[in-house]
């Protein structure tokens, strides 16, 4: 038991904690500022569609489980801290538990706001599928084109909080790491 209150072992984590913050961070603000302009990008209402459906589905794939993930282990981390025998070190639990907390209000952010979109612009992408081919479905792909861009960016200005909760988490953790 002594090996995990090992002080070395504790800023080691705290320090693997921090960065997989930021790198949760620093994914979030790529889908922003590359992902979704690329995807807007496209003439094709369908292919617009089709991009952002497997732009979700593989952010579901291991962005989702490695929030999971982030949760545990900084949920581990602050336990760590505020058992801590050393009381320099078990001070800092009060960072981390921050981070924690704050971390968690991205899941109830990204069902409210962001998921109505992403099911509304793949029941889109389904619908415009049931079209058909020819001149049908080129008709109701400009017919739908605004409404598919509106979505896009109203998804891209909510999807700020998945960037800056992150972020501000972040840096409760820098500061929680500066032992």
């Amino acid at each position: 038991m002594d090996n995990i209150y090992n002080p070395i072992f504790i800023k080691v984590f705290a320090a693997f904690n921090t960065i997989y913050l930021a790198a949760l961070a620093g994914a979030a603000h790529g889908m922003y500022i590359f992902s979704i302009p690329i995807v807007k990008n496209s003439d094709s209402s369908m292919i617009m569609l089709r991009q952002f459906h497997q732009l979700i589905t593989l952010g579901a794939r291991y962005m989702q489980e490695s929030s999971r993930v982030k949760g545990l282990a900084l949920a581990l981390l602050t336990y760590l801290l505020y058992s801590h025998p050393d009381e320099e070190i078990s001070g800092r639990w009060k960072w981390f538990g921050a981070a924690l907390v704050l971390g968690a209000q991205v899941a109830w952010y990204e069902v409210v706001f962001v998921f109505p979109m992403n099911d509304r612009l793949v029941e889109m992408e389904g619908e415009l599928k049931e079209v058909g081919e020819g001149e049908e479905r080129k008709r109701r792909d400009r017919e739908i084109r605004a409404e598919v861009l509106r979505l896009l960016e109203q998804w891209q200005k909510w999807h700020i909080g998945r960037i800056v909760m992150p972020l501000m988490c972040t840096c409760l953790a820098v500061r929680g790491l500066i032992f």
